[in-house]
């Protein structure tokens, strides 16, 4: 363990104390040092005072000189030490602090993209999604962990912009106008701006600007092409053109998996990073299109059936049932991870059935969600004695049936 304190005497043999002090305070930086001499000569104690000694002795000098002279020295290192260790104590928690106010801006800007993309039942979950096809990317194309956590959050944060995208224009139910096309893909400088005074990362402020330039130069209101786009840009920007292609629209059915691949390879070196385009190819099918979980939905109300399966279907395998008897018979035939199912339906109602699925050994691990038109604590009460995991009332907003059924599913794990 390195001294506290050294007294050092100039004059020895050899290696003297002037040559020995600026070692002890490069290897020992914490350690005090005293210079002792016999010369009074005020140039050698200015040169030691300036390589870093505390204090300087010359010969003779008293007990009590020496005694002063060490408390002084000793009492100076410990303030300095104190110091420093407050200094690093204070950057650690500025820093601790910054980052977890960052945190906290992000996930709230990750929820409000949920909540948009939540207006609109055909875009749902198509963040996360991009977000799993780029990180899948990432991997593959052996990004390191601090690279891969900045494609997380661009990717998830990538369609920010869009909240100052005039609603009717992302939910329109028919292809966009030349006009209509350039207004929403002013989202990606819009998306900057707004993220630009809190989001220092260069990394993911380029997702957010440049997910829509194409490697070639093209892409609207884009500047940038090949290599000058940021590679996470150019990861996200074929992630997020994939789930487009994949996922169903208003105005169209989404692409099978087979078509988007091929247009995938038509673009390469024109819309895509050929090595971008690489590394996605060579990613297994598991990995990017994970097999879908079964949702049964068992209502009466076509309409509640068709917005069920309209806000699931980009994630999920949707079964319909029209009364109780037929969602007891789809959860014994499909084996659905969760059942979405109505209290008042003709042909048996929602609490007897879920009663007789919750009494079948072959069903009884499925999680049952409750829905009805009414409020009241009876159904709940009754629904719970009936074996439902929750309950919710009509009408629901499609974040609102999301989240429910995403914490039914992981807890249900």
């Amino acid at each position: 363990e390195p001294a506290n304190l050294v007294l050092l005497d100039i004059r020895m043999p050899g290696k003297s104390g002037a040559e020995l002090l600026p070692e002890i305070r490069t290897c020992y930086p914490d350690t005090a040092v005293i210079m002792i001499t016999a010369i009074a000569g005020a140039d050698v104690a200015i040169q030691c005072m300036k390589q870093g000694a505390y204090d300087y002795l010359i010969k003779p000098f008293s007990p009590d000189e020496v005694a002063l002279s060490v408390e002084r020295a000793l009492e100076k290192r410990g303030l300095e030490l104190e110091n420093r260790d407050y200094q690093q104590n204070l950057e650690q928690k500025v820093e601790e602090q910054a980052k977890e106010n960052r945190q906290i801006f992000l996930g709230a800007m990750r929820s409000l993209v949920f909540a948009l993309e939540a207006r609109d039942s055909y875009t749902a979950g198509h963040s996360r999604r991009v977000t799993e096809i780029a990180m899948a990317t990432g991997k593959k194309l052996g990004l390191s962990g601090e690279e891969l956590e900045n494609l997380r959050w661009g990717s998830l944060l990538h369609d920010i912009g869009k909240i100052a995208v005039d609603p009717a224009i992302v939910n329109k139910p028919a292809k966009l106008t030349a006009a209509e096309y350039a207004h929403i893909m002013t989202h990606p400088v819009v998306g900057a701006s707004i993220m630009q005074p809190v989001v220092r990362n260069k990394e993911i402020a380029g997702i957010i600007e440049h997910h829509h330039a194409h490697y070639d130069g093209g892409g609207f209101n884009q500047k940038l092409g090949g290599n000058d786009i940021p590679l996470l840009a150019r990861i996200v920007c074929l992630a997020d053109a994939y789930d487009a292609m994949t996922s169903n629209r208003p105005f169209r059915d989404a692409l099978p998996r087979k078509e988007a691949l091929a247009e995938i390879i038509r673009e390469t070196g024109k819309q895509f990073d050929p090595l971008v385009a690489k590394a996605f190819l060579e990613i297994p099918v598991a990995d990017i299109m994970p097999q879908k979980k079964k949702i049964l939905i068992a209502d009466d109300e076509p309409s509640i059936r068709l917005l069920v399966r309209s806000v699931l279907s980009n994630d999920y395998t949707v079964i319909e049932a029209s009364d109780g008897q037929e969602a007891i018979e789809a959860a014994q035939e499909h084996r659905p991870a969760l059942i979405v199912m109505d209290i008042f339906m003709p042909n048996k109602d929602g609490l007897q059935a879920c009663f007789e699925i919750k009494a079948n050994p072959t069903t009884k691990a499925m999680p049952v969600l409750m829905l009805t038109a009414i409020d009241h604590e009876l159904d709940k009460k009754l629904s719970a004695e009936m074996g439902a995991a929750q309950y919710i009332t009509k009408p629901f907003s499609p974040q609102e049936l999301l989240d429910a059924i995403a914490r039914l599913l992981k807890n249900s794990r």
